[in-house]
């Protein structure tokens, strides 16, 4: 039989080859491919910032608020439907160590209170350009929820200017080194700086906005933008960056007077008053601009005033006080007290205005406090203390506000309650009694102690410290502070400047073509010749040197930067250090060579570990840095004073944290040391003096603020636009 040939059916196939060589994709498909994947990552990363912001929501959030929680229905404010009274005060989280926000919030809520207002400094958060801090004092979400656990309520004042009487009203001065900055307008430059700022703010406060189980029922829209400009896009462009980003709650803005609330007015904006005089005219003023029918509230009402160097220290009396607090209650008005505690202006960061010239009345020119005329001068707010006690750093021309002892406020800056906390306390439990039916105790106040002398042990002269800080920056034209190549082309914020050049014949006329920002200690082959300082636009820009010699010398000039305007137009022109060119005997001088001293932890580490320190009792005639030790070894350290009365000028650093400035001008005598900066053992205490040392360091449990004068400010504290 002959075997016939299998085939195979067509229904079994035979298991294919796969050729690499024959695989391929088409480049269509290949970008439709990455667009899925990178659409998938977007969903990815969307999801986990979702999660991550639902986390900081309360446990019956589930997702973010559309609308404010809180609104208004005739003359009244509602929230959660309750009828609802803004009972509030002004507490800076900046200008107080973290360890004592919950004991100032405590007592604030304690005085019948119900809300807390605060200004968030943007050159705080972002010193350098892209640089952002918010973290220790800085860390804003933290004092938020401290807000929150306590029982208060926030309105939050992002800015992005805040005057606050805070160095350039809380604009970073990198701003200013781009030539043609227009701050606080539509200026392309300042409002992309703006926008990245806020991009960093605005997602850490808006799960914390009351709609998503927050604090924050209310956010300000600028900041006094009426007594500045009138550009109505201006404020609509703040206004939309906020609410861009997330923010729903109430917007509400503040003004000084008539004019500044219809520069500044818009209709979806709820206008508040600022004064310390005359409630009802200026509640009638907010009445014609937006309507009988809405609340109305004075977001600033200033519970006394701030100082500047030189003058005395301002106090608003207890009886006027309490007269015009009555007024607003009666009026059925919210308040915000300003300042209901003031905090201290840590470091370099008090504000400066311009004042005109002699006036009748004692009165402080502060950010708020700004006139013009062809007299005008500069003057400085005191650099170390608080709103509660607020002196302020004066230099007779441009003011620079004190050390922020004392604003005379209810709550002291150290804590302490006064007669103006137990006024307030009693009226608001007369006049709001469904406000304060449920008020806590009032904690005590904090322990403080006079530690004995601290005797001065060692002295690093300047040339060192200039050796200490690094190589000088070399230019042949001399530089501003905010155009120096440093701090990632930031320029220098704050501190001091010390330029040097030499001369190849003997130097009899030093004269600058500006005045120097703000005060210039001038040396001669390393000999004190003088000081120069800002004052007006004609004075102050020469100086006759007589310590020359024939063959080379050496001149410096050490400029303090005593702290940028903080109120009004001349925030413009706020570039600090030496600003035009410089002559010697008539001549042009170049090639300088520029140390920046800005004092920050680097530089402060680096000093107190070198080995280049030299035992007292030398008394330099040139600025010198001085050390002692404070040792505490008998318990917790203790909140208190140092008392500066035998020194002259300068810088206070403990532990290598930047106190705050000093000076013999007065009013103050006395700079707050919060314990927390203290540690048992032994403590380290660096003072900066420009010129005449002291053998010791003394200490007090008391503060001392000065000479006093009484102060009342009954008229628009705004400029002619």
């Amino acid at each position: 039989m002959q075997q016939q040939s299998r085939s195979t059916p067509s229904s079994v196939r035979t298991p294919a080859v796969f050729n690499m060589k024959a695989f391929s994709i088409r480049p269509v498909h290949l970008f439709r491919w990455c667009l899925i994947f990178f659409a998938f990552c977007a969903f990815i990363f969307w999801y986990v910032h979702r999660w991550n912001l639902a986390k900081q929501l309360s446990p019956l959030q589930t997702k973010l608020a559309t609308k404010a929680s809180m609104e208004t229905k005739g003359t009244d404010f509602y929230l959660d439907g309750k009828k609802l009274r803004i009972l509030s005060g002004s507490m800076h989280y900046f200008r107080v160590v973290p360890e004592y926000w919950e004991d100032r919030l405590l007592k604030m809520k304690a005085g019948g209170l119900n809300t807390v207002t605060t200004y968030v400094p943007w050159n705080a958060h972002e010193p350098s350009r892209g640089t952002y801090h918010f973290k220790a004092n800085l860390d804003i979400v933290e004092f938020l929820n401290v807000a929150k656990r306590v029982g208060l309520h926030v309105i939050l004042r992002p800015g992005p200017y805040i005057c606050a009487e805070w160095e350039f009203g809380g604009l970073p001065s990198w701003l200013l080194a781009e030539d043609e900055m227009e701050v606080r307008t539509m200026y392309p430059t300042f409002i992309d700086a703006m926008g990245k700022y806020f991009d960093e703010l605005i997602p850490k406060v808006v799960p914390l906005q009351y709609g998503n189980g927050g604090p924050i029922i209310a956010v300000q829209v600028e900041n006094e933008y009426g007594s500045f400009g009138k550009d109505k896009n201006y404020m609509k462009q703040v206004k939309e960056a906020l609410t861009s980003r997330g923010i729903v709650e109430m917007l509400v803005s503040s003004e000084n007077g008539r004019i500044p609330m219809e520069n500044a007015y818009l209709k979806d904006v709820l206008m508040t008053a600022n004064f310390q005089e005359n409630a009802d005219r200026h509640f009638d003023d907010l009445i014609r601009m937006q309507g009988a029918d809405k609340p109305v509230m004075v977001m600033e009402f200033w519970t006394g005033w701030f100082d500047h160097w030189g003058e005395k220290h301002h106090i608003y009396s207890a009886e006027d006080f309490s007269r015009l607090v009555e007024a607003v209650l009666k009026r059925q008005a919210s308040i915000n007290f300003y300042m209901f505690h003031g905090g201290t202006n840590f470091g370099f960061m008090n504000g400066g205005n311009f004042q005109n010239g002699p006036r009748k009345a004692p009165v402080s020119a502060n950010s708020n406090q700004l006139c013009f005329n062809s007299n005008r001068k500069p003057v400085w707010l005191i650099s170390g203390t608080s709103l509660s006690r607020i002196p302020s750093q004066k230099c007779y021309a441009e003011q620079a506000n004190c050390w922020w002892t004392d604003y005379d406020a209810p709550i002291a800056e150290d804590g302490d309650i006064t007669d103006k906390f137990l006024k307030i306390k009693e009226l608001l439990k007369e006049y709001v009694p469904e406000e304060t039916k449920n008020i806590p105790v009032l904690p005590a106040d904090i322990p403080k102690r006079a530690y004995a002398d601290v005797e001065i042990t060692h002295y690093m002269p300047l040339d060192t410290l200039l050796e200490v800080n690094g190589k000088p920056i070399i230019n042949d034209e001399i530089l501003p502070m905010e155009k120096l190549p440093i701090n990632g082309n930031s320029g220098q914020g704050y501190g001091y400047l010390l330029y040097r050049t030499y001369t190849q014949k003997k130097p009899t006329q030093l004269k600058f073509e500006h005045p120097p920002h703000d005060r210039a200690q001038i040396f001669l082959n390393g000999q004190p010749e003088g000081v120069v300082q800002r004052r007006h636009d004609t004075s102050e820009t020469v100086l006759e040197l007589k310590g020359g010699k024939e063959g080379e010398n050496s001149i410096e000039i050490l400029v303090e930067n005593q702290g940028r305007v903080n109120y009004g137009h001349d925030i413009k022109i706020e570039r600090k250090g030496i600003i035009g060119d410089v002559f010697v005997n008539g001549i042009m001088q170049e090639k300088w060579e520029m140390f920046p001293l800005e004092f920050k932890k680097s530089l402060l580490e680096a000093a107190s570990n070198s080995i280049k320190w030299y035992e007292t009792p030398a008394h330099e005639k040139r600025p010198a840095l001085y050390k002692g030790h404070l040792e505490i070894t008998d318990g917790t350290p203790a909140d208190t004073f140092l008392d500066m009365s035998e020194w002259t000028k300068g810088v206070i650093f403990v532990n290598g944290f930047n106190l705050g400035r000093y000076w013999n001008v007065g009013p103050q005598w006395t700079y707050y040391l919060p314990g927390p900066l203290l540690h048992t053992g032994k403590n380290e205490i660096i003072i900066f003096e420009q010129d005449q040392s002291a053998a010791a360091l003394k200490f007090s449990d008391k503060p001392d603020l000065g000479t006093v004068v009484r102060v009342r400010n009954d008229e628009d504290i705004a400029p002619g636009l």
